[in-house]
């Protein structure tokens, strides 16, 4: 499993047909990294958070510290942190970390790499934060101490991938190397001793979001294989290689043929979906065999072109978008827009029809408005970052054009979710990860 330092992407992609090719692209893109900053980022921490800090609430836009302590969100016991403003934190800030890498990668700059910096300083607060070595916690919370102990595979993985990424890129010391060796190792004694099932922190009982990675599955071949391959690259420890080659050899590369089989349920997508991407690259950039990586690369491609292709309506799931509810109240929620639950809508469909401004109606029962942002903004910055994870030219074509748009439309200086400036900042970064700037 050879070191792969990563170079910048050269996708051979006609500039005249790219959004991306104003001259001022780049600066456009460090202002709107820098509202983000701004908006979203704790100074105590280095950690970006999903609800905006700078607003007249400040801080006190997340769950209070003695909740969290107590494992409650509203009063509620959440021992996973839901609604928190804080339980995503490890994926959020590794998504980032990864895009930033790659950015930098194509064209290294200055800002890129302090902006890189920070978000690693923010990582590694969160690796350390748990007594327990290897535990990937959600939070912490500004205060730098708070955080939920019940996690999950999203933060781990994402935590694993991103310091990969910037293990194998030009901006990391050799402090910082040290640091990530140590800690995917730890990572991966945990989850070995635990027999690759993720837990809660004191490992009395499976996470919320956990489970038993060395499954016969599709999501638990690539989970496993890619944290695997991750690890065995950054420590060099031949008993993390040899692990990697047992598990992907089992079964005669069963995990393999699960990988290469898109995804046929419906709906397919989830609104956290971009984190199967981001591991499926990192897979794809570390996996020696050209035949096994052209598998993955394979996969992530298929995904690309069915996350911009298919009915977003049906296949991006209604829980994130609008929640358990009845056709008619989905029907009534996209009215306004001139669609309904049967309707036929791309990702991009849906994007040319997304305003910040557009208030959607109050639920029928009554209640407080929903946003569209969910639906019409969100699917498609994630779809556009697969198409631009695979290094398909033909697929980043039809991603980067979207990139004025992006940074009129979803601006983090006016954008008070955490997520929807999370995702624009990625899919920005990864448009100059393409060199094409």
């Amino acid at each position: 499993m050879p070191s792969c330092l990563l170079p910048g992407i050269a996708l051979g992609i006609t500039s005249a047909t790219l959004a991306t090719t104003d001259e001022n692209f780049s600066d456009r893109v460090r202002a709107a990294c820098d509202a983000y900053q701004v908006g979203f980022f704790s100074t105590n921490t280095d950690v970006a958070y999903l609800q905006r800090l700078d607003g007249p609430r400040g801080i006190g836009a997340l769950e209070r510290p003695e909740e969290i302590a107590a494992g409650r969100v509203g009063g509620q016991d959440k021992p996973y942190g839901y609604g928190s403003g804080i339980e995503d934190v490890a994926l959020a800030n590794g998504l980032l970390l990864f895009a930033l890498c790659d950015a930098h990668g194509a064209k290294p700059s200055p800002w890129i790499a302090d902006f890189a910096r920070r978000v690693f300083r923010g990582m590694r607060r969160v690796g350390t934060l748990s007594p327990v070595p290897g535990f990937v916690p959600r939070g912490p919370h500004p205060d730098g101490i708070s955080y939920y102990r019940d996690s999950s595979t999203d933060q781990h993985t994402l935590f694993v991938c991103s310091l990969w990424r910037y293990f194998r890129s030009t901006i990391a010391s050799d402090d910082d190397r040290a640091f990530i060796r140590r800690e995917l190792d730890e990572f991966a004694r945990r989850m070995q001793r635990n027999g690759w099932t993720l837990k809660v922190e004191d490992d009395s009982r499976r996470a919320h979001v956990g489970w038993d990675w060395r499954g016969k599955s599709d999501p638990s071949a690539h989970i496993l294989l890619s944290t695997l391959a991750a690890v065995a690259d950054a420590t060099g420890d031949s008993h993390w290689r040899d692990e990697y080659r047992r598990f992907a050899d089992e079964g005669n590369g069963l995990r393999w043929r699960l990988i290469g089989a898109n995804p046929t349920e419906e709906p397919r997508y989830t609104l956290f979906y971009n984190q199967s991407s981001v591991r499926l690259a990192t897979l794809a950039r570390i996996e020696a065999d050209p035949l096994r990586r052209a598998v993955v690369e394979a996969r992530l491609g298929g995904l690309a072109e069915d996350m911009m292709s298919c009915n977003a309506i049906a296949q991006w799931r209604r829980l994130d978008w609008i929640g358990e509810v009845s056709d008619a109240e989905v029907d009534h929620f996209l009215a306004p827009l001139g669609l309904s639950s049967k309707s036929s809508a791309t990702v991009a469909d849906l994007w040319a029809k997304f305003d910040p401004a557009l208030k959607a109606p109050a639920p029928m029962g009554g209640g407080a408005p929903r946003r569209y942002e969910s639906l019409l903004a969100r699917p498609a910055l994630l779809a556009w970052q697969t198409a631009l994870l695979s290094r398909d030219p033909r697929l980043a074509e039809r991603a980067l054009p979207f990139a004025r748009e992006v940074l009129a439309k979803a601006d983090p200086a006016s954008s008070d979710s955490g997520w929807l400036a999370n995702h624009t900042i990625m899919y920005l970064l990864l448009c100059v990860a393409t060199g094409q700037h």
